[in-house]
């Protein structure tokens, strides 16, 4: 069978950044196992370059049997725009092929799937996808149990990603390139932001560590990998997992470094964190959230803000840079809560922090709790929702020119919004009143009206 999977386009205005370009691991797999069963695969990546492949006629010219479209609920737009492009050339018996819908927003909003679409895949869907193309399967709605054992999934198609402009560095570590890899799925936490288990599940699987090293050393022999970033949920969730990891690094004295995705609670184990370090672990990305124990309880963290500090001061004794992602817009915040996230981090000192500005995510604990309470201001086409004062946020905490913007005008403040605004006026003038006196009166004079005019905390 001839096969196109295709990702969609980024939208031009999101909530969320999108400028990151790296390979599609969870294509990649079907790739794979798609090649693995002789079938032969076209991979077209809208996401990292935008195309016109359906109006140029690659489906007609390359007699395309089957057509899968890997969608999320942040590049729906597109996804929707081509399906119904797809459909068209078939009603009009250009092209008689199959249409499949398969990635996160097919478990979170199945009703948006419009009815033409052939085949819809929930889940995971290598086996899936292989049922279909096979004809095992005459169901629309298509869900298989989860795999008992990951290491039977194929090796990236490396051959077809590093031939493709995705981004093989890393902004925490010195070196590249940098290689992706997804050794995990399903998440037995239940934050209530997050709708990870409405796509995967609560079951944790995972890749052993031995079929981690073996594609590893696979990458360093073929494509000179100096470093590998793991883009996963909970990287070290599985200690005994991460040791055999490390362990086996050094064992290997393969000297890759690497980054991951993690959890703090799992990295309060200094004997853990230490051994991390040795194995080559570089730098970690960590869900903290807050800094505010209230705020942490309402997101259904299960961590506390004593774990949060001892994971940061372990990494940091280790020489392990720390990346803080931070969530503040939340139900119920107030000032006073994003105020002792700020002091914590400051008082931490992590490698680096952001903000991210809250936005209902479909099927998510705390959408729900938005939806039902009627708590939002607006509602996009895609099922998106934000809270009043959203623009004024993304103003404050990504600048005016992030791209992060709605096509909407929100017309209510929060009286934290209103706080927020008065600290970014005041920030403002010390800049203007600092550029325009620096050149002209002493430092000691800057500092002084600086620190006359503030700022708020």
């Amino acid at each position: 069978m001839n096969i196109l999977l295709t990702t969609s386009a980024a939208p031009k205005i999101s909530p969320f950044f999108t400028t990151e370009k790296r390979p599609p691991l969870g294509v990649g797999f079907l790739i794979s196992v798609l090649r693995k069963e002789k079938h032969k695969v076209f991979f077209i990546d809208n996401y990292l370059e935008p195309s016109n492949f359906i109006e140029e006629g690659f489906l007609q010219d390359n007699n395309i049997d089957f057509v899968g479209i890997y969608a999320n609920t942040i590049c729906y737009r597109d996804t929707l725009r081509m399906l119904i492009e797809i459909n068209n050339i078939r009603e009009k018996n250009l092209w008689n092929g199959k249409i499949i819908v398969g990635g996160p927003h097919t478990s979170v909003a199945l009703d948006s799937i419009p009815l033409f679409v052939d085949y819809v895949v929930q889940g995971e869907g290598e086996k899936t996808l292989l049922d279909i193309i096979d004809r095992k399967t005459n169901e629309r709605i298509v869900k298989r149990e989860r795999m008992s054992n990951l290491d039977d999934l194929p090796f990236q198609p490396w051959d077809i990603f590093t031939k493709m402009g995705y981004d093989y560095s890393c902004e925490w570590l010195d070196i590249r390139p940098v290689f992706t890899m997804n050794t995990s799925r399903g998440c037995p936490f239940n934050c209530s932001f997050c709708s990870v288990d409405s796509i995967w599940g609560r079951r944790y699987t995972y890749l052993s560590a031995k079929r981690i090293i073996s594609e590893i050393e696979y990458l360093i022999e073929n494509y000179s990998a100096k470093a590998i970033y793991f883009r996963e949920d909970n990287f070290t969730l599985n200690k005994n997992r991460v040791l055999a990891f490390c362990e086996g690094l050094i064992s290997k004295e393969l000297n890759i470094q690497w980054a991951c995705e993690t959890r703090v609670d799992s990295l309060c184990d200094e004997e853990l964190v230490k051994l991390m370090s040795v194995a080559g672990c570089r730098a970690v990305y960590l869900g903290v959230e807050s800094g505010s124990q209230r705020i942490l309880d309402i997101l259904n963290k299960q961590i506390t803000v004593e774990q949060i500090e001892k994971a940061i001061r372990l990494c940091k004794k280790y020489h392990i840079r720390c990346y803080c992602s931070l969530i503040t817009g939340v139900p119920g915040e107030t000032y006073e809560d994003y105020l002792s996230t700020r002091k914590l981090m400051r008082r931490l000192k992590p490698y680096a922090v952001s903000f991210n500005v809250f936005v209902g995510i479909p099927n998510s604990q705390l959408y729900r709790y938005v939806l039902d309470s009627r708590l939002y201001e607006h509602i996009d086409d895609v099922g998106l929702v934000y809270l009043p004062g959203y623009d004024t946020k993304t103003k404050y905490f990504y600048g005016k020119d992030s791209g992060c913007f709605v096509d909407y005008k929100f017309k209510r403040q929060t009286k934290f919004d209103k706080q927020l605004l008065k600290h970014l006026n005041v920030r403002m003038l010390n800049r203007a009143i600092a550029n325009l006196v620096r050149t002209v009166l002493p430092r000691r004079i800057v500092d002084g009206l600086r620190g006359w005019i503030g700022p708020i905390s």
